[in-house]
């Protein structure tokens, strides 16, 4: 199995002239590109950088998020993005928890790792390289560096949200960002004439493994768009005559409804990626309405699982019987219902479980965690599904009590926790609620201590010194404590909840 730094070279050898990465402001040939990661990679082994240790990244959707991820692991490092939408506490636990010495920082977040630096709290990070002239003197231009590392060495941490409130980190190895990159190639049909749309952010590992790097694999290009704006979306297809790009459905849904689509020309745009929040026939419909010329492929994945485990093809997509489908394995994997006694029968609603080239080494610094998602070679999802007669899963509801809001998921112990730290706070229960703007919506059920006041907005302001933006409730309502629903042990029924008229 090749590694990340093994398809850099094979593109400067094979398509050296060809664009590779464009953003709003810089435009990189192969060529340019891996000159310019190799020069980093160089320059962090001079600063000390050792085959394995990890070096984090916070950047935007920019060319500069590309070249920090291949200078990184092209060094034999292991990347570790973060999220820039992050607070400041989130940040702070991220950096101490990847373990970070080197920080490379886009001009745009420099702030950022500057507040987190005021808390006092870092414990690794020793440098940070803001993006400029600091980042062009770490630089050393020259030949091709020695490679570091094989197939089995780590690339890059990516992290998701956990249940307990705090994110844990996905670490991925050089076999399994590949080994994604090929079942993208093969089961999505990339092409190396691609020109793809990157929306979804670099942190995220639709944006980085699913787009990114087979594109790169391929000699394909990679446009990199900072924000969600329909009029930019539209009109960056038909400047740069993209060919395919991701959208979760809210962006789709929104797309339509902008009427940017027929004002520009689309016809470059061949293939629909969605995924991330249900997308039914209503919408596959008006897709084809608009881009007649596009197929459209739904995916569903997790970042534990490299992420890509089933994908629904063009010639499935609009049989009503496969309507909600999340499509068939995709080409390496295999995937299975379990229950708790084993594998269940085609029908039966149990947990969907995968394994396969693609699989997460594990989480980091996190062996118990790893080992109560992983059994016998099969990663444990959270979620539940069934399988068809035919081979086709449906998914049917999550174990994990998470939220898919906009394309981010938010896990409501972390909510719930931050606003359990508010000391007029009794109880808190937070809770996705579906939304034709959003797909889910956050929102928290609170109980307020005897003789307490406060209102949504107070708590809304103190979610936000805590939480990214989309994690802080949209909506809040105030019940007496003799109102929440508890079961025998004192945990609240979110169930009954749902089912109470409280919107």
């Amino acid at each position: 199995m090749l590694t990340v730094a093994d398809a850099l070279r094979r593109g400067v050898r094979r398509h050296p002239q060809a664009l590779a990465v464009a953003d709003e402001r810089e435009r990189l040939t192969h060529g340019e590109l891996a000159r310019r990661a190799w020069a980093l990679a160089r320059g962090l082994r001079e600063a000390g950088v050792r085959p394995g240790e990890t070096v984090g990244i916070l950047t935007g959707n920019s060319v500069f998020s590309a070249e920090t991820f291949l200078g990184v692991v092209v060094a034999g490092a292991v990347a570790v993005p973060y999220n820039w939408r992050w607070a400041v506490p989130e940040l702070v636990f991220a950096l101490n928890d990847s373990r970070a010495r080197v920080v490379l920082v886009e001009r745009e977040w420099a702030e950022s790792v500057e507040a987190a630096a005021a808390t006092g709290e870092l414990q690794h990070v020793e440098r940070v390289v803001r993006q400029g002239a600091e980042y062009e003197e770490l630089l050393r231009f020259g030949p091709e560096p020695g490679l570091a590392g094989g197939p089995e060495s780590g690339s890059v941490i990516l992290y998701t949200g956990g249940t307990t409130g705090f994110p844990k980190g996905v670490l991925l190895t050089h076999r399994n960002v590949m080994a994604n990159a090929l079942n993208e190639i093969v089961d999505t049909d990339m092409e190396p004439d691609d020109r793809t749309l990157l929306i979804a952010p670099m942190y995220h590992s639709a944006s980085l493994l699913c787009w990114f790097l087979p594109h790169l694999v391929l000699g394909a290009a990679s446009i990199l768009v900072r924000a969600f704006d329909e009029e930019q979306v539209a009109g960056t297809i038909a400047r740069e005559g993209v060919t395919n790009g991701f959208f979760i459905p809210n962006m789709v849904r929104r797309m339509l409804a902008s009427g940017q689509l027929p004002r520009h020309d689309l016809s470059s745009f061949r293939r629909l990626y969605v995924g991330g929040a249900s997308f039914r026939l209503p919408d596959k419909r008006a897709v084809r309405d608009e881009l007649p010329g596009a197929r459209i492929y739904y995916q569903y994945g997790l970042t534990e699982a490299g992420p890509i485990v089933t994908r629904l093809r063009p010639e499935d997509m609009f049989s009503e019987e496969l309507d909600g489908s999340i499509g068939q394995e995709i080409l390496l994997n295999d995937v299975t219902i379990r229950g708790d006694d084993g594998e269940l029968p085609d029908g039966e609603v149990g947990e969907l479980c995968v394994r396969g080239p693609n699989v997460m080494a594990g989480y980091f610094e996190r062996p118990e965690a790893t080992a109560a998602v992983m059994r016998d070679g099969w990663l444990r999802t959270g979620d539940l599904a069934l399988r068809s007669p035919e081979g086709y899963f449906f998914y049917r509801d999550r174990l994990k009590d998470m939220i898919k809001t906009g394309g981010e998921n938010v896990y409501s112990a972390e909510v719930e926790q931050v606003l359990y730290g508010h000391p007029l706070i009794a109880e808190a229960a937070v809770l996705g609620v579906p939304s034709d703007e959003w797909d889910e919506e956050v929102r928290a059920v609170i109980a307020l201590r005897p003789g307490a006041s406060l209102t949504a907005d107070d708590l809304r302001a103190h979610c936000r010194r805590h939480l990214a933006g989309y994690k802080v409730p949209k909506r809040i309502v105030f019940l007496p404590m003799s109102g929440m629903p508890v079961s025998p042990s004192g945990k609240i029924l979110k169930r009954e909840l749902r089912e109470r008229p409280l919107w």
